[in-house]
C-alpha cells in the first residue's frame, strides 16, 4: 500500500506537466531562388557613372516556417569572400512585397552591402517570392580585369 502512494505524486506531476502548453518547435527558414544576370554592352561606358543592374525579380527571397502571421523577423545581408576591387560597390533592394501572410517593410531602396551584416528588411509571417534586384556601381575603364568570387549571404533573425 505504501509503494502505491509513492507513485501517485509522480503520476500527478507527469500529468500536470503534460497539460502545460508547449509551443511548437521550429525555426524560420530563408531561401533564395533564381539567378542574377547583368546585361553587358557598349552603352556601359557612355554613362558618366557606369552602373550594372539586374532585372527586378530575377531572384527571390522566401521566409517560411513562421509560427504565425504576427511572428516578427528581420533579414540581414552581407558579403563574404575576397573584397571587391577598390571603388566598386554592390547594392541590393527588394522590388516588391511578394506573397504570403503577415507583412513586409523596408528594403525598397538600394542599400550598399559590405562585410558587416546589413539590416535589409523586416516582416512577419511567411513571405514568399519577394523579388530582389542587385546593382553594381564604381566600375571604370581603370577597374582591373578579373573575377571576384564573393558570396552574398542572406540570414533571417527571429525577433521573438
Amino acid at each position: 500500500m505504501k509503494q502505491t502512494l509513492r507513485f501517485v505524486p509522480l503520476i500527478l506531476a507527469i500529468a500536470a506537466f503534460s497539460l502545460y502548453p508547449v509551443p511548437p518547435a521550429g525555426a524560420l527558414d530563408l531561401l533564395v531562388s533564381g539567378t542574377w544576370t547583368f546585361p553587358s554592352g557598349s552603352g556601359l561606358w557612355t554613362s558618366p557613372k557606369p552602373t550594372l543592374e539586374s532585372a527586378p525579380g530575377s531572384a527571390a527571397l522566401h521566409v517560411v516556417n513562421a509560427r504565425g502571421t504576427d511572428d516578427p523577423w528581420r533579414v540581414e545581408v552581407r558579403l563574404q569572400g575576397p573584397p571587391l576591387p577598390e571603388g566598386i560597390t554592390l547594392w541590393v533592394r527588394r522590388s516588391g512585397s511578394g506573397q504570403g501572410s503577415g507583412w513586409i517593410r523596408d528594403g525598397l531602396a538600394f542599400q550598399p552591402v559590405g562585410e558587416s551584416p546589413l539590416s535589409f528588411l523586416s516582416g512577419t509571417g511567411d513571405r514568399m517570392q519577394v523579388p530582389l534586384q542587385l546593382k553594381i556601381t564604381g566600375i571604370t575603364p581603370r577597374t582591373p580585369a578579373g573575377t571576384v568570387r564573393a558570396s552574398l549571404i542572406f540570414s533571417v533573425v527571429s525577433l521573438r
